[in-house]
């Protein structure tokens, strides 16, 4: 395994170990199925009737995946009643989850052992009969007692978590969700991290939820220093624009993570919850199948996908040579960009810009330590666009250190308005070099997104190398909503 420039991987490496076969995994981006109304505390009949609704789609698509013989398959984040809730009001949806490492359950064999668990019935039930290792999200309810200083008031700690059956339906993985969003208020975040990683006859998986993926802990521990290369991950996400759109900032966590990851989202497009794949690391974009339906009223979706498994040994040393720097770039800059710097909010955070007012040129802007470069021939039609940089603490939805390369258009022509969220973009990328001189704490994601009409987004389907740059073929479809690296990690 070689390098050709700094962070640069031989394609040959793309960390596929040659002992071991390729296995099949499926997706489903579920339209969840909303109980009446939500404002009100229902009965737990009532609770399980809505989720009867959800998991007889469940089990529906656990059938259809595998005839097609899938071995393992996930489901959303919240897919089994939905969003926006109270303490209160969430509470008869869940279920005490005992421990798998410390009581071996079959839930479907067994449904009396722990009382009151229906829901746990019938997903074993469901792995068992379609011979299927599944993975669901669901809520846990724990009790605990007064003496604990953390225990709520109720009595009861209330979990967002991910379950996993082997396939006899048998309980094997349970993970209490680490970083809460800012919503779920509803939910209790636990005292420890609980990494949770569990084997199978084709490879070892971590499983973790939603925006856990930004976070040293789990996400980052887990794939650096347990040496898991397989994430299970049931999501809720909701499309930020322009950096933090699903399928954008999922594929890049693939990539530059170098992990396979199979991310089940909800499909809620009115909401602006969409986007689920499964993506696998290759040196190149073309390395995922995904759905990205932003249509009102469309439907959800299974996709299939043979995946190779990763030599954790190879990203181990993909991991030295990457800590490997090489003396800075340079690059000719325009003369006239320091002097036309200006501050614009995009994601929560205050990037710094340089304004780029012609389709080619090089140029830099810097915050903090952090200076980014770019070198790009395009055709943008009388477009504005912003080359940015942020180097700091992201502090919405979780506290992270964060530092991103970017360039995004700029969507009404002015400079107020760059890196508001739109999928309104006109003008095509011809070649593009793009260099962050990053901290060595920093795990890179490369993220390319597109707009092909001016209505639905897109990851780029031509071929583009990430080099700790990203460099873009001629003839690029589409036009550009984001060219970004998205650097997470910290010491």
């Amino acid at each position: 395994m070689k390098l050709l420039g700094p962070g640069l991987l031989v394609l040959c490496t793309l960390v596929c170990c040659p002992c071991t076969v390729a296995f099949k995994a499926a997706v489903y981006e579920h339209a969840v199925i909303f109980p009446p109304q939500r404002s009100r505390v229902l009965s737990r009949d009532s609770a399980l009737t809505v989720m009867k609704k959800n998991l007889d789609v469940y089990n529906e698509k656990c059938k259809e995946a595998a005839a097609q013989k899938v071995q393992i398959i996930v489901f959303p984040e919240y897919g089994l009643y939905g969003l926006g809730w109270t303490r209160q009001t969430l509470a008869p949806y869940l279920e005490f989850i005992p421990d798998p490492d410390t009581m071996s359950w079959i839930p479907c064999d067994d449904p009396t052992r722990s009382s009151k668990t229906d829901v746990q019935h019938q997903l074993s039930c469901i792995a068992k009969n379609n011979s299927i290792y599944l993975v669901v999200n669901f809520g846990a309810r724990q009790p605990c007692s007064a003496s604990v200083p953390s225990c709520p008031s109720d009595g009861h700690f209330q979990f967002n978590t991910n379950l996993v059956y082997d396939t006899s339906g048998k309980l094997i993985a349970r993970y209490f969700k680490q970083n809460l969003n800012s919503d779920e208020i509803f939910f209790d975040r636990p005292s420890n991290t609980n990494y949770t990683v569990f084997t199978t006859p084709f490879g070892r998986f971590a499983t973790f939820s939603s925006y856990d993926i930004m976070f040293k802990d789990p996400a980052i521990t887990l794939i650096k220093k347990m040496n898991v290369t397989n994430v299970v991950y049931p999501v809720a996400w909701k499309n930020e624009l322009p950096l933090l759109a699903a399928i954008e900032i999922h594929s890049a966590f693939s990539e530059g993570m170098h992990v396979n990851l199979m991310a089940a989202n909800l499909h809620l497009p009115t909401t602006g919850y969409q986007g689920s794949g499964i993506y696998w690391p290759s040196g190149t974009s073309n390395n995922e199948i995904y759905y990205n339906n932003m249509s009102p009223g469309s439907p959800g979706k299974l996709l299939v996908q043979d995946l190779t498994p990763l030599d954790p040994e190879v990203l181990a040393e993909n991991a030295v040579a990457q800590k490997q720097r090489v003396p800075h770039k340079t690059v000719h800059v325009d003369s006239a960009t320091g002097s036309n710097e200006f501050k614009a909010v995009m994601n929560h955070d205050l990037y710094t810009f340089v304004p780029l007012n012609q389709g080619y040129g090089n140029y830099k802007v810097c915050q903090n330590t952090l200076c980014c470069q770019a070198s790009y021939e395009g055709m943008f039609q009388n477009t504005l666009y912003a080359l940015g940089v942020f180097d700091g603490m992201h502090t919405y939805n979780g506290q992270y250190p964060l530092q991103v390369c970017t360039f995004v258009p700029c969507v009404n022509g002015s400079i107020s308005s760059c890196g508001q969220p739109s999928v309104k973009s006109v003008g095509y990328m011809d070649k593009m070099s793009f260099f962050g001189n990053f901290s060595s704490t920093r795990y890179v994601l490369p993220e390319v997104l597109v707009t092909l009409d001016n209505s639905t987004l897109d990851i780029i389907g031509r071929t583009w190398l990430y080099q700790e740059s990203i460099i873009i073929d001629v003839g690029v479809p589409g036009s550009p909503v984001s060219i970004s690296m998205y650097a997470i990690g910290g010491p």
